[in-house]
């Protein structure tokens, strides 16, 4: 189906049984705006039925009248030639698209097939409100006249509204440009009071899919961006600029053509050569003839004049020499220099030359971009370099495990430390404390940096980890929210990786454990840097297993030693940082990357070569295929000391949990709301033969628990569980592990107990260990669960390097460069 439905020019009567009530009309005079659109109605026509044929003919129509506009000849009677905003015909799907953007704003647009036509989501939508039932689907296309759009305003607004225009004679049956509907409803709004529900833009017009088939299917580029158009005939007016009324980066109609130039107001020169000029707007390419811009301007951001394809002029922008992005909000910038500037509309360029940084959410703290201002707003950015540095920003969080707003933050140093604010420097002595609630916060200004005298380190008194004050080497830097304040700690990366080791690993492992754990740690971060996760915090990783779990034991002597001797090392796989995950203790093999964690709604993913599932004990395979359900429990109810597994000495390689009908139904229903409304598309519910998304908060009593899908590594990737009332299916590692988190919910009972391979307990977990898991389901009846045992392995989610299976493969003898090899297929070991 093309974007231009047949039917424009079979008129019916608005409504047969309306009396048709006259307003006042005004007409501007000529037939050249009549013969505009009688040519413009057959070219759709033969477009539509002609095939390639009459797409050749509407081009041909489209550069004609293009020509005429230019010439000023259309309409020779009038004192100004018609102008692109002249020439749209107003059908009555125009209108329904107009009523629904503004009239039904609250209103969500449903989604449509494929199949449908354009403004059917139009008229679904205003078929919820009565007084839209008039609106009928059938005379979508059809020409609203003069009589029409009186009865339009009256049946909308009320008696009083009638159509102005400026001639004498009675042009009632005549039909209407869109230009004149939208001046009418103007004044029907504004006599009702309802004037603000018109947004306008002035948009200079670049490109439309049909000039630019890099374009979507009714998508215009402008000077300020990417804008639908649905219904509208935009493509005569590529090279002017429109007065447009806009809603939610959709055009509504044109009200106006301000003038037959386009002007770019912040474009990058991409090329300049043979006559030629390639400038990038967005993420698009465009050229034109050029006489005007020089080499010398490549790479620069201007604005450009185009007229009639060719550049007119010329305006280079002032950049700033350079900052680097600390922290981005919704509302401003937070620069390493140049401090908080708010923006507007911002478009991003690449000036590293590879063209890599094209979305604005591919930006991360610490990036070095230049940028150039207009309104006092920061309006383009341009990526200058995207090495990161040996300076890591990590996102202290309250409790060390989620929450990253502080109630206050007071911080104290033995050697003192200096805290600066804007041009404001203040020296706090040796035992002071620095109150942040102290602070006479202005507006703009919401950062304070404290900086340690010599080698001292700033301790955070308002925080705890592990019942103590953390202190911090380099700096702390405290922002000022609407309720509390975040903390970044800005630190050296050696000085980092020694922070994380103690609180990943405990330090009284082999050295060679230790400095697997330095490397993988270190690579981690380094992949990590650019991620924008924290950007809105001002920051690259936070301090908890979200990333890696950073300072919550204080660095010591061996933590440092591991740092040292292998300062810089980093794992690469194809000449690339590998991101180097980790995770507690194995069951006795690692599962693939992809069938671990979703890529967004894909799951299961691709699974790099160096995060695949690996064998992790010595000798014969136990069993041949852990997705079948009786070798995963054959597998996992397999003793440690059956089996030479390198993490076999840890009390995590094997853990056991029971449950009771109605611990395992408080369990479940206590979780699925939450799951449901978090994680709707891995957590769906049976709805006949289809899995829907839902927000459910109880499945009633399970009746039955099964494993449909395991990783090769004997993970858990989906489970089905069928309650009285429903039945959901669960996927992820994470996610099974928290449906069935062991915590007792009923407070008169004993809290349930996970019991590991040491035979120590741990009471109430709030997650399963893993999901390398077996179960033993016993029933009352056929069809009613009377406990649960669940059999597994392991302590986290298995993919990448096991700390336990280091530490056994370290008593084994193996090097910390081996043992990276084992975990993390392929890689080489480098220094940065």
């Amino acid at each position: 189906m093309s974007r231009y439905d047949r039917g424009y020019r079979n008129s019916r009567n608005y409504r047969s049984s309306r009396s048709g009530r006259r307003g006042r009309y005004e007409e501007s005079h000529g037939g050249g705006l009549a013969f505009i659109i009688f040519v413009f109605i057959l070219a759709v026509g033969a477009y539509l039925i002609s095939g390639d044929s009459g797409q050749a003919f509407v081009e041909e129509w489209m550069g004609k009248a293009q020509q005429a506009i230019s010439n000023g000849i259309i309409a020779k009677q009038e004192e100004t030639p018609t102008l692109p905003s002249n020439m749209t015909p107003c059908t009555k799907a125009n209108i329904a698209k107009i009523v629904a953007y503004t009239l039904m704003e609250d209103t969500p647009l449903e989604d449509i097939s494929e199949e449908s036509l354009w403004y059917s989501k139009y008229y679904t939508r205003l078929k919820e409100d009565p007084k839209f039932n008039f609106f009928d689907e059938q005379e979508a296309m059809e020409v609203m006249t003069y009589e029409e759009a009186t009865q339009f305003f009256v049946d909308i607004l009320g008696e009083g509204y009638a159509v102005n225009v400026d001639a004498t004679q009675d042009v009632s049956k005549k039909s209407m440009t869109l230009k004149q509907f939208l001046k009418g409803f103007e004044q029907a709004l504004e006599h009702a009071g309802k004037k603000d529900l018109l947004h306008y833009e002035e948009l200079s017009i670049l490109a439309t899919s049909l000039t630019d088939s890099r374009l979507g299917a009714w998508q215009v580029l402008t000077d300020k961006g990417i804008y639908g158009f649905e219904g509208l005939i935009l493509d005569p007016c590529v090279g002017y600029t429109l007065q447009a009324i806009v809603k939610n980066d959709e055009i509504l109609g044109i009200v106006d053509t301000i003038s037959a130039t386009s002007k770019i107001q912040k474009c990058y020169v991409v090329a300049v050569a043979d006559g030629k000029a390639t400038l990038r707007v967005d993420e698009y390419e465009l050229t034109y003839k050029n006489q005007i811009i020089t080499p010398n301007e490549i790479g620069k951001i201007c604005t450009v004049t185009i007229q009639n394809g060719e550049v007119l002029s010329c305006e280079v922008l002032k950049e700033d020499l350079g900052d680097r992005i600390l922290r981005m909000t919704d509302d401003y910038i937070e620069f390493e220099i140049a401090g908080r500037l708010p923006y507007q509309k911002l478009t991003l360029y690449d000036g590293t030359g590879t063209n890599t940084y094209t979305q604005l959410g591919q930006l991360f703290s610490g990036i070095k971009v230049s940028y150039t201002m207009q309104n006092d707003c920061v309006q383009t950015l341009k990526v200058l370099e995207d090495q990161t540095t040996d300076e890591v920003r990590v996102l202290l969080s309250q409790d060390g495990v989620s929450g990253y707003t502080q109630e206050n933050v007071q911080v104290t140093c033995e050697g003192g430390f200096v805290a600066l604010y804007g041009d404001k420097k203040q020296e706090i002595a040796s035992g002071e404390v620095w109150d942040a609630s102290q602070i006479t916060w202005e507006i703009g200004k919401s950062k304070v940096t404290l900086m340690p005298k010599g080698e001292s380190q700033l301790q955070v008194a308002s925080m705890t980890r592990k019942e103590k004050q953390p202190t911090y080497k380099g700096a702390l830097e405290v922002y000022k929210e609407e309720e509390g304040f975040t903390l970044v700690n800005k630190v050296d990366l050696e000085s980092y990786i020694a922070g994380v080791i103690p609180s990943e690993m405990p330090t009284s492992y082999e050295k060679e454990a230790l400095k697997a754990q330095a490397i993988a740690a270190r690579s981690f971060t380094k992949s990590q840097q650019k991620s924008n996760k924290f950007l809105r915090y001002g920051a690259q990783l936070d301090d908890t297993v979200a990333s890696q779990v950073y300072n919550h034991t204080p660095e010591d002597e061996a933590s440092y030693a591991a740092a040292e001797a292998t300062k810089g090392e980093v794992m690469l796989y194809n000449e690339r940082i590998v991101n180097g995950n980790f995770f507690s203790t194995s069951a006795g093999y690692t599962a693939n990357y992809g069938e671990t964690w979703a890529i967004g709604e894909i799951f299961p993913s691709n699974t790099p070569s160096f995060l695949v599932a690996r064998q992790q004990y010595i000798g014969e395979r136990v069993v041949e295929d852990l997705s079948s359900e009786k070798n995963a429990y054959t597998f996992f109810t397999t003793a440690p000391s059956e089996i030479d597994a390198f993490d076999q000495d840890a009390a995590w390689f094997r853990w056991q949990v029971h449950m009771s009908a109605e611990e395992l139904e408080q369990v479940v229903n206590a979780n699925i709301y939450k799951l449901t409304t978090n994680y709707p598309n891995m957590v769906k519910v049976k709805e006949g033969d289809n899995w829907v998304i839902g927000e459910i908060d109880n499945i009633g009593a399970i009746k039955q628990i099964q494993v449909t899908k395991r990783g090769e590594g004997g993970n858990i990737m989906e489970m089905l569980v069928e309650g009285e009332k429903m039945t959901v299916k669960v996927g992820t590692e994470y996610l099974i592990r928290s449906l069935f988190a062991p915590v007792q919910k009923d407070a008169t009972k004993d809290p349930i107990i996970v019991t590991r391979a040491d035979g120590s307990e741990i009471k109430n977990m709030a997650l399963l260990p893993s999901a390398f898991f077996s179960m033993d389901i016993h029933y009352e009846d056929t069809s009613t669960i009377s406990e649960i045992d669940f059999y597994g392995g392991g302590y986290g989610h298995g993919v990448g390097m096991s700390q336990n299976g280091a530490q056994g493969m370290a008593k084994r003898g193996y090097t910390y460069k081996e043992i990276l090899r084992h975990y993390y297929n392929g890689v080489t070991i480098e220094e940065l």
